[in-house]
C-alpha cells in the first residue's frame, strides 16, 4: 500500500467514524457520496471489464500476429480510446506485449486520452449550458498540447526503452494534434462525434454489465467466468474507499483552507471559484461542473484545461490504478497526470487574459 492509499483511507475512516456519531464532525455526507458511487462503478466497470477480458483471452494467437503487423503495441487504439476503469486496463493487460507496455497503454494513455474521449469531454458537454461550451473547449486545446509530455514522462518512468517509447508515443502525439485542429477549425462537429462515442461507451457498459447478471443467476448464459466478477468487485471494493477518502479530505479542505484558498486564488490571478474548482476537479472533474459559471475567465480556461490530464488524480482513477498496478504505476501514474495537469495549466494562464466574472 503506497502512502496516498494509506491516507485515503484514514480519511475514509473518519467518515465513517463520523458516521457512526450521526454527522458530528461534518464529514458523514461526503462519507456516503462516496459510497453511492459504488452503483455506477460497477455498472460502468463490470461488463466492460469481465467481458473485454474473457473475450481477449482467447485470443492470444491472433494478437500475437496483428502486434506483429503493427509499429506500435496493439493495445494503444484501445487506451487512446477508452478510460483506464472503462475497458483500457483489462484491454491492455490482455493485449499488450510486456507489462510495462500495458502499464503504459492501459493506465497512463487510458487514464489521460483515453479519459478525456470517453468520459471528460462526453460528460461536460451534457452538463454546461450552450453558451459555455466553446469557452470549456478553448481550455481543452490547451490541455491537449500538454497532455503527450505527461505520457513521455510517465514512460519514462515506467522503464519503457527510448525506442519502444517513440513507437507508442507518436501516435499519441498525432491524435492530439488531430484533436486540436477538430476542435480548432470545426468544433461542433467534433462535439458531436465525441458525444456520440460517449453515449455509445456508456451504453455498451450498461448492456454488457446486465449480461454479466444473467450469467451470474443463469450459468449457461454466461459471457465471462466468476472469477472475473470476483475480482471486479473487489476492485470496486477498494475503489469505493479511497474516493470515500478523498471527498471527505476535499471537504475538510474546502472548509478549513479558505485563507490558502484566497492566496492562491490570487497568486493565479483567477477568483476563489476557479481554484475551488480545481481542488474538486483532482478527485472528480464532474464536481468541477457545478462551479464553472461562477469562475472568471481565465480560471474557466484553466480549469477546463486541467480536466484533460489532472482530473481524478487523487480520486477514483487514482484508487483504480493503486488497486490493479504495482507501486511504480502508481508512482508513474502521479508524474504523467500530475505533469500534463501543472503544464496546461501554465498553457492556459499564459495565453488567457481575464474579464470579470458573472455575478450569483
Amino acid at each position: 500500500m503506497n502512502i496516498c492509499i494509506a491516507v485515503m483511507l484514514a480519511f475514509a475512516l473518519l467518515g465513517a467514524v463520523d458516521k457512526m456519531l450521526s454527522g458530528r464532525l461534518g464529514v458523514a455526507e461526503e462519507f456516503d457520496r462516496g459510497l453511492a458511487m459504488m452503483g455506477s462503478l460497477c455498472m460502468s466497470m463490470g461488463g466492460i471489464y469481465c467481458v473485454a477480458v474473457a473475450a481477449l483471452s482467447g485470443a492470444s494467437q491472433a494478437i500475437g500476429a496483428l502486434n506483429d503487423a503493427l509499429p506500435f503495441d496493439v493495445s494503444l487504439p484501445v487506451g487512446m480510446l477508452l478510460a483506464t476503469d472503462m475497458g483500457a486496463w483489462p484491454a491492455a493487460k490482455a493485449l499488450a506485449a510486456t507489462p510495462e507496455l500495458a502499464a503504459y497503454t492501459g493506465l497512463l494513455v487510458g487514464a489521460t486520452l483515453g479519459s478525456l474521449i470517453s468520459f471528460v469531454l462526453p460528460t461536460s458537454l451534457g452538463s454546461l449550458p450552450v453558451h459555455e461550451v466553446m469557452g470549456f473547449m478553448q481550455g481543452v486545446l490547451w490541455g491537449v498540447v500538454a497532455l503527450p509530455a505527461g505520457l513521455a514522462a510517465g514512460g519514462l518512468l515506467l522503464g519503457l526503452p527510448l525506442l519502444q517509447l517513440a513507437a507508442n508515443w507518436w501516435p499519441v502525439a498525432l491524435l492530439c494534434a488531430l484533436l486540436v485542429a477538430a476542435l480548432r477549425f470545426a468544433p461542433r462537429g467534433c462535439i458531436r462525434v465525441l458525444t456520440l462515442l460517449g453515449e455509445i461507451v456508456r451504453v455498451a457498459g450498461i448492456a454488457l454489465f446486465c449480461a454479466v447478471v444473467l450469467g451470474v443467476y443463469v450459468p449457461g448464459l454466461s459471457v465471462t467466468r466468476m472469477e472475473l466478477v470476483n475480482e471486479v468487485l473487489v476492485i470496486v471494493l477498494k475503489i469505493t474507499a479511497v474516493v470515500c477518502g478523498a471527498l471527505v479530505a476535499s471537504r475538510l479542505a474546502l472548509a478549513r483552507c479558505g485563507r490558502f484558498i484566497t492566496a492562491a486564488a490570487k497568486r493565479l490571478g483567477v477568483n476563489e471559484y476557479a481554484v475551488l474548482g480545481l481542488m474538486a476537479s483532482l478527485v472528480n472533474s464532474v464536481s468541477m461542473l457545478p462551479l464553472y459559471g461562477r469562475m472568471d475567465v481565465r480560471g474557466k480556461v484553466m480549469n477546463a484545461a486541467v480536466c484533460v490530464s489532472g482530473a481524478f488524480l487523487l480520486g477514483g482513477q487514482m484508487a483504480f490504478v493503486s488497486s490493479v498496478g504495482s507501486g511504480l504505476s502508481v508512482a508513474a501514474f502521479f508524474l504523467c497526470k500530475g505533469l500534463g495537469g501543472v503544464l496546461a495549466a501554465a498553457l492556459a494562464l499564459r495565453f488567457t487574459k481575464n474579464a470579470p466574472a458573472p455575478q450569483p
